[in-house]
């Protein structure tokens, strides 16, 4: 095994079969939101470096820094392309349709067995924590209820969802059309930019726990676990301890 990848199991406290099939990966996808944030620091920081394996592994490995979908999906897809899964990474559009920043998430297809399946790492408290299959079945973690369904209004598009309480509560657009790394890096310079992103204006921190998942903004501090939601105002230098605390992430630049 290559040890970029020994140093990732390590990262993520993964203790299981280093042989890795399909049948391991909900313990590799759990262990991976575990301990990676989905986070904007670098955005809000204003730091930035072209998004490829070499850079993502120093980031999330040897740094032990989180990301967003640009940067979480994407490392993920070389982790399992290393293991030997057929895998993709594609583009949808958060939100509705008519969305001014269209196919700026990243996710993966994996094809096993002559089934597909999305993997998705990198959509903040919105994982399904295992691969989910175009079946249209419902597969539920400690975040909610996901599915993936295909669009009635175009052929060659499907929708995932997310439901809380039998309700949706999040869901993106997406083809199957394969997407690269000039791509993901347009994803990048979009979300770090433009006057629309919802990443480029303050602090967000989201890690997945045991009973659910914790939040951290620039002046509040969520957990919610077992469905139970509790939400605290919290001042600066709160946040930078609780982000050194719960995320192992130091702010460099956070300022009242």
């Amino acid at each position: 095994m290559k040890q970029w990848l020994s140093a990732f199991f390590e990262r993520i406290q993964y203790r299981g079969n280093e042989q890795i099939t399909f049948y391991e990966l909900p313990q590799l996808m759990e262990q991976f939101a575990k301990h990676v944030p989905f986070e904007n620091v670098d955005v809000i920081e204003k730091r930035d470096f072209v998004i490829e394996q070499n850079s993502l592994q120093e980031k999330i490995v040897t740094n032990a820094r989180g990301g967003l979908c640009y940067e979480l999906n994407p490392f993920f897809y070389y982790v399992l392309k290393e293991l030997g899964f057929s895998v993709s990474m594609f583009a949808g559009t958060v939100g509705e349709r008519n969305s001014p920043l269209q196919k700026t998430h990243i996710a993966i297809l994996l094809q096993h067995e002559n089934e597909k399946y999305v993997i998705d790492v990198g959509f903040g408290s919105n994982l399904s924590l295992k691969p989910l299959p175009f079946t249209g079945e419902f597969v539920t973690s400690v975040t909610g209820s996901y599915r993936i369904v295909p669009s009635e209004e175009n052929d060659d598009e499907f929708i995932y969802e997310k439901y809380v309480n039998n309700e949706r509560a999040s869901r993106y657009f997406f083809t199957l059309d394969p997407i690269d790394e000039a791509h993901v890096n347009h994803v990048k310079d979009l979300i770090m930019t433009h006057p629309k992103s919802n990443f480029n204006k303050s602090l967000l921190l989201i890690k997945i726990t045991e009973q659910g998942h914790m939040t951290l903004t620039d002046h509040s501090f969520t957990t919610v676990e077992n469905g139970k939601r509790n939400k605290r105002e919290i001042d600066i230098e709160t946040v930078k301890r609780l982000s050194e605390e719960e995320f192992g992430i130091t702010l460099q630049h956070m300022t009242n």
